[in-house]
């Protein structure tokens, strides 16, 4: 852990322990002695001190008494199932819990096995020596510094360090009995085991105690020396100067570029506004260029503020050996046109020198070409040149046939209209000529720009065709890649690339979203905002990338183009469902939940419902994952579980804010579910969805989760289950009278679920109700769509939504508090009027919306 910059240096002091006679370097770090052919090779077995005087560590074969130490302090007394330090997660069970509980080493403080590990008594058969190593048992101190504050002091007997965290052996009796106490890496900031370095020479008499105090005096000078001027006073020549000076700036607190040169005296703040209303007009130059532009700072002013307020690494080009691994990453044709010096390689990541590290667009670039992480550091823009010249001459390359000319970013290019198809093409021909084209994974240096625009195209003609996901497939090999659209919910081909542009395209979209690059083997979630690339389409998309098998990617981009709210007459509701939840919207108060799978148009559906009931009159707030749909007059929030701001927490913030009405996005956890019913019970409206099947199902679902009965019969309205189906092609639907046989199955399929009671419909009442309502002049028809160009030949264009309201009469809430089971609830819901998702697919199916076969594939009898 000493090796990290961010942490303080452990400083051991008094003689090394000694070691055990067999085993010590394997079984004390953790691990099984891999050269031995027991059944638990290379198994991890927690630590023992690592004295003679302790057994050896063992495998764990029954769970183990702990204490856990919450990150906020909190105490839980467990049993430790399973430790598997190299996925970093515990499994605990807490009683009363009867389940194993996986917990990640990020979740918590320490680990304590309160069951103590007792030391072997010295014998009087070994010799004096071996009686010494026996007893042999010495207890320092250590203080663990965390990274959320606050220190853990104590003494050990020993210790153990490892990628995993630091394994601690409290003492627990004079006899030298002690407990194993784990702390994980992932909440370490700094570790010191021993007395302090200055007292420990004083003690020594190496020092006196007036030299440590004036050691002191000087280690605080040079910690209140700002770092960068020592960057700007001291330029790195070495590469160890340059990893330990990006190291510190990493420490940096993020500053603007405007707020530094203000901070310098460079500018005033009228001049940074007025640069920053320019800037609206081209937001494809960088702020500090722009100031230059203009006039405002010279060129060696914006480096002293990128220097000293922003702790960018100044490097001395003429002095710094550059590495010829990463001058090999860049061809110098990029290097030249980019302005951009390779220094060095370090794995993934390439570091590299530029004059202006707030160009995103040159950043950007050079990771699309070299597929690494990019880390820049200043350097004169008069070095640059001259240095990328003389670096790759003694490669042998030829630096006289390149012009060095400013780099202009690819969103500058006016986007032409060109299709898809001839893109591919062109991609196709250019790695045909290319004599590298059988090599897998290739860096794309010719190709780039066509790869860029297929991209752009691609993601334009998805959302022209009402496209919501573009799914990008890699394959191994030297298949090809395919790319899919999601369209009116089935997925349909839309193009395959050849096999060695995958690369090059997971980074190209990785790109776009500000991603890891670099990171293969871990999914990420990102955004595109595509009006950056092609200002006139302002669409944004959420990306997420998924590892799979060979090492490959795949990348799932759902469009979010800036929807408007649908009038809640529009959204295809039946009569009897639309009066039930306009009702139950008008209400002051209580729930309304809107249920159904992923995909299902849950949050159409309830921001339809607030543009009903959304007047100035009202204060309505919305906590969403992610915003999708905009409309005038509501506050909406979008969460984010990565920084700890939930769903439960918005709401709980909502309650803070004044509201009328309340929409969190969804239903997670018992948490948010307990406090949406309160904020209903408390005079407000929430609305909110929830993952599952059906309208009586969500009310077991709930009660199961652990929600108070009464007070939850006594908050919910109604709840809305919702299905998406495909709708049947108007341009070549045909319809014809339905015949008997036809109508006699949709008849007993809609009669089936009734419970057997004086209220069920007859055949010939809803055969006689069809015919009044849904039927052309009395006679109902069967509608078929056979295929036209239009809807590309599939019979369906479009999606119509299937719905199943169930309203909580005082019937239903008496069920609900008494825990009535789903089937009771659904009886008595069906004598009031609800009609199943089947039900209200079958009608929807004999008005011409859609076809039996889609209403089968999306719900159940």
């Amino acid at each position: 852990m000493s090796d990290n910059p961010e942490r303080i240096f452990r400083i051991e002091v008094g003689p090394p322990a000694p070691p055990r006679e067999q085993g010590v370097d394997f079984q004390s770090a953790g691990f099984a002695d891999t050269t031995n052919d027991s059944p638990d090779n290379g198994t991890f077995r927690w630590p023992t001190p690592p004295f003679a005087t302790y057994p050896v560590a063992g495998v764990q074969q029954e769970s183990e008494p702990c204490q856990i130490v919450g990150l906020n302090g909190r105490v839980m007394q467990g049993r430790l199932n399973f430790f598997v330090p190299t996925e970093h997660v515990a499994h605990i069970q807490v009683p009363p819990a009867r389940t194993t509980m996986p917990l990640r080493f990020n979740q918590f403080r320490t680990i304590l096995l309160t069951r103590p590990i007792e030391p072997k008594l010295a014998d009087a058969g070994l010799s004096q020596h071996d009686n010494g190593v026996l007893a042999e048992r010495p207890v320092t101190d250590y203080r663990v510094h965390l990274v959320a504050g606050g220190t853990l002091e104590g003494d050990t007997i020993g210790h153990v360090e490892n990628e995993f965290g630091l394994f601690l052996f409290p003492p627990v009796d004079e006899r030298g009995a002690v407990h194993r106490l784990f702390v994980p890496t992932e909440v370490i900031a700094g570790v010191e085991i021993g007395p302090l370095i200055g007292q420990a020479l004083i003690d020594s008499q190496a020092i006196s105690a007036e030299d440590v105090e004036q050691a002191v005096e000087v280690q605080q000078t040079l910690r209140n020396q700002k770092l960068g001027d020592i960057l700007l006073t001291q330029k790195v020549v070495s590469p160890d100067q340059l990893i330990a000076a990006i190291e510190r700036q990493s420490q940096m607190p993020m500053v603007r570029i405007g707020e530094a040169l203000i901070a310098l005296g460079l500018i005033t703040e009228d001049q940074l506004q007025d640069a920053l209303k320019q800037q609206q007009t081209d937001r494809t130059v960088p702020l500090g260029e722009l100031l230059v532009r203009l006039g405002m700072v010279s060129r060696q002013d914006l480096l002293s503020a990128l220097a000293r307020k922003m702790g960018y690494p100044l490097v001395d080009l003429d002095r710094f050996p550059a590495d010829p691994d990463a001058l090999n990453k860049v061809p110098f044709s990029v290097a030249a046109k980019l302005l951009v010096a390779p220094l060095l390689l370090r794995d993934t990541t390439l570091i590299v020198a530029v004059e202006d590290p707030s160009k995103r667009s040159v950043l950007s670039e050079l990771e699309f070409v070299t597929q690494c992480k990019i880390v820049p550091v200043l350097a004169n823009q008069s070095q640059l040149e001259w240095s990328i010249r003389d670096a790759y001459a003694k490669l042998g390359a030829d630096v006289t046939s390149v012009m060095f000319a400013a780099f202009t970013d690819p969103a500058d290019l006016e986007m032409e209209s060109v299709d898809s198809g001839k893109l591919v093409e062109d991609l196709e021909k250019e790695g045909l000529d290319n004599k590298t084209y059988q090599e897998e994974d290739r860096p794309i240096e010719q190709s780039d720009n066509s790869l860029v625009r297929l991209i752009n195209t691609m993601i334009i003609e998805a959302y022209t065709q009402g496209v919501s996901d573009i799914h990008v497939e890699s394959y191994p090999g030297r298949d090809k890649i395919k790319i899919r659209f999601r369209k009116d919910g089935a997925l349909v081909p839309y193009l395959e690339l050849p096999h060695n542009y995958r690369s090059a395209m997971i980074a190209r979209i990785k790109i776009m979203c500000d991603l890891d690059i670099s990171e293969r083997r871990k999914p990420q979630d990102g955004k595109i905002n595509f009006a950056r690339f092609v200002p006139q389409y302002r669409l944004e998309l959420r990306v997420a990338t998924i590892p799979t098998n060979n090492g490959l990617e795949d990348v799932v981009m759902r469009i979010l183009s800036s929807a408007r709210p649908m009038p809640l007459d529009k959204i295809g509701l039946s009569n009897y469902n639309l009066t039930r939840l306009k009702e139950a919207l008008e209400r002051p108060y209580g729930m309304i939940l809107c249920v159904g799978p992923t995909g299902s148009g849950k949050t159409t559906t309830l921001h339809s419902a607030l543009s009903f009931i959304n007047v100035p009159e009202r204060k309505i707030w919305t906590a969403e994952d992610p915003v999708e749909i905009t409309q005038p007059g509501l506050r909406q929030v979008q969460v984010n579980p990565k920084i700890d701001w939930t769903f439960a927490k918005a709401l709980r913030a909502f309650l803070r804010a004044d509201p009328d009405v309340i929409m969190v996005g969804e239903i997670r956890d018992h948490e948010t579910a307990d406090m949406g019913v309160e904020a209903s019970l408390t005079g407000h409206l929430v609305l909110t969805t929830l993952h599952t099947n059906s309208a009586p199902e969500t009310v077991t679902r709930l009660l199961d989760m652990g929600m108070d009965p009464f007070n939850f019969a006594d908050a919910l309205l109604v709840v809305l289950a919702q299905r998406l189906v495909r709708r049947l092609c108007t341009c070549c639907k045909v319809s014809e009278p339905a015949s008997a046989h036809y109508l006699d199955d949709l008849i007993k399929e809609y009669l089936y679920v009734f419970p057997e009671h004086e209220e069920t419909p007859t055949p010939e009442s809803l055969l006689a109700d069809w015919q009044a309502r849904l039927g052309q002049d009395g006679v109902l028809m069967s509608h078929s769509s056979k295929g036209c160009p239009q809807c590309n030949h599939t019979g369906y264009k479009g999606r119509a939504g299937l719905h199943e309201l169930l309203s909580v009469s005082r019937e239903i809430r008496r069920l609900i508090q008494t825990g009535a089971n789903a089937e009771t609830l659904l009886h008595q819901a069906l004598k009031q009027g609800m009609r199943t998702l089947r039900q209200d697919g079958i009608e929807k199916v004999l008005s011409g919306i859609t076809s039996m076969e889609e209403v089968r594939a999306s719900s159940n009898t």
